[in-house]
């Protein structure tokens, strides 16, 4: 009874069920809850200690962050198993501080945005709208089934799925992929689907897409043929490939607080690395470059035979 009645008081803070409630959309971070909620940093911070302690919330690092997650029913301390599946049900179905979930679509919204200042803004992938829609024109009407490798927040892959019947969204990233089902979710995408893990394991069969897309994937890979190798498997015979990488360039920065591998890659090195790969180029691009931007990318797209 002791633990029971513990376990009350710790829910019975209106905070602490907004934050559940928000937990239970998605993994968030301090900041995050911070911005939706409206409260003091520190405030929410121990908010979110208590709900920790008291093992209803999990915490998991990606890269600087840590990012907060409901726990699953099985992870909460035994005796408050029974309270916490009524809690839940009660905290995911309603509709109390609608402004909340408001606030966290705008969030996860902006997470394709998250760079260190707006005179570090990254070209993201999906911001080039006039290249991707051009490139995805060209595919229509053959796409049925399409897998977008390295997919971050799906901001590209919502797109993709509205020109062919299935898209499988791939990312390495828990939170990424949390906010492209919230995104997917949001605009109605019902032929989406997300897969977390490492492309290389991906237990998807071999010859099973008409499109495979590397949108600004290659520059986190150690080796970036193994990204090229991956889509070649999951490619049929006439398969197309499409790809946007950036162009070389100095921006150092990207590397810890993004996490970039390699500084962009010339065209002709794509152009070698595609062909080698066993793909036959049909078009290849350097974008022009966008007002503001230090950022140059290229595009291609390449048939598998």
């Amino acid at each position: 009874m002791k633990e029971m009645a513990s376990l009350l008081r710790i829910v019975a803070d209106e905070t602490r069920l907004r934050v559940l409630r928000l937990l239970s959309e998605t993994p968030l971070n301090v900041t995050e809850l911070t911005t939706i909620l409206g409260l003091a940093q520190s405030g929410v911070s121990k908010q979110v200690g208590t709900l920790k302690k008291a093992g209803l919330v999990r915490e998991r690092r990606e890269g600087l962050k840590t990012f907060y997650r409901l726990s699953e029913e099985a992870e909460v301390p035994e005796e408050g198993r029974p309270l916490w599946g009524l809690l839940m049900d009660r905290v995911r179905s309603t509709e109390d501080n609608r402004h909340d979930l408001v606030r966290l679509a705008d969030v996860l919204e902006s997470r394709e945005g998250d760079t260190p200042g707006l005179h570090e803004r990254l070209l993201a992938p999906g911001e080039s709208w006039h290249a991707w829609s051009r490139m995805i024109m060209t595919l229509l009407p053959s796409m049925e089934r399409a897998v977008d490798l390295g997919c971050g927040g799906g901001i590209l892959t919502a797109e993709l799925a509205r020109a062919c019947d299935e898209v499988v969204g791939v990312d390495i990233s828990g939170p990424a992929l949390s906010a492209a089902r919230a995104h997917a979710e949001r605009v109605g995408l019902i032929n989406v689907r997300f897969v977390e893990g490492d492309m290389t394991t991906l237990d998807m069969p071999d010859s099973c897409c008409d499109v495979a897309v590397l949108s600004q994937t290659l520059h986190h890979l150690p080796d970036p043929m193994v990204g090229l190798r991956v889509a070649a498997r999951l490619l049929k015979a006439g398969g197309r490939l499409i790809l946007m990488e950036l162009l070389p360039h100095d921006e150092a920065w990207v590397t810890d607080k993004l996490g970039h591998l390699h500084l962009g890659f010339a065209a002709t090195d794509l152009e070698s690395m595609m062909e080698h790969a066993g793909f036959r180029i049909t078009s290849l691009e350097t974008l022009p470059p966008s007002r503001g931007e230090r950022f140059r990318a290229v595009q291609a797209c390449a048939v598998w035979e």
